[in-house]
């Protein structure tokens, strides 16, 4: 698909500073509940050393979600990457991993369920783990929720699994084109910019450098959106 000459968008959902009305705790449809509601005490917005501003949640669910209620478009040819950082504080540790609920053209989810990423566990206090899950249209390298033509939006996020009481803190969700890195073809997004720079590598579980850890730099491209 030609991407050329189409409306600029923006995949970067708002931060959790923003508030908390546009974060669901279902499947991040309008009907679905959402964080920002006052009967819900079990998340609240923190600071953090590490993340700055975020958001702090206590597992009170089998599966515990967290969806962006925002329509994040997709196009066939295009791919993305929806990546977190989370911190587990106290309580029963968990698992974690990216999800999101796929949406066709009758506004309707195409698969009735969700599609996830891997899984990354929670092993360890006050330790820094990463979630990340590429998405895209055609199984190549790297992809690792493959949809089909019938998928035009997503609403993404995260899911926390395991037993309930855990408390964890999240930075805010992030959202890149990485089309040129999946294709090597250097279209992208339209309302983004490719940035030539060096960035972390983004890693299925512990934060490189934590632990003794090596963390050694990627260059890559990083997308950002444009004004």
């Amino acid at each position: 698909m030609h991407l050329a000459g189409l409306p600029e968008i923006d995949l970067m959902p708002p931060a959790f500073s923003d508030g908390l009305h546009d974060w669901s705790r279902g499947d991040g449809t309008p009907e679905s509940a959402t964080y920002g509601d006052l009967a819900y005490v079990d998340a609240r917005l923190a600071e953090d050393a590490d993340f700055g501003t975020c958001l702090e949640l206590r597992k009170t669910e089998t599966i515990q979600r967290l969806r962006y209620m925002g329509e994040m478009p997709f196009r066939s040819g295009s791919y993305f990457e929806v990546s977190a950082r989370i911190k587990p504080l106290r309580g029963p540790r968990g698992l974690a991993r990216v999800a999101a609920l796929a949406g066709g053209r009758t506004g309707r989810p195409v698969n009735e369920r969700d599609c996830s990423g891997t899984v990354v566990g929670l092993d360890a206090f006050d330790r820094i783990y990463t979630v990340a899950a590429v998405f895209g249209g055609e199984p190549l390298p790297g992809v690792d929720v493959v949809w089909g033509n019938r998928v035009i939006y997503a609403h993404v996020g995260i899911d926390i699994i395991g037993p309930n009481g855990g408390v964890v803190r999240i930075e805010n969700l992030n959202v890149r084109d990485v089309t040129a890195e999946i294709t090597g073809n250097h279209r992208i997004m339209p309302g983004f910019n490719a940035l030539d720079i060096p960035r972390l590598p983004v890693a299925r579980g512990q934060e490189p450098g934590s632990e003794g850890e090596p963390g050694a730099e990627l260059h890559a491209h990083r997308i950002v959106a444009s004004n």
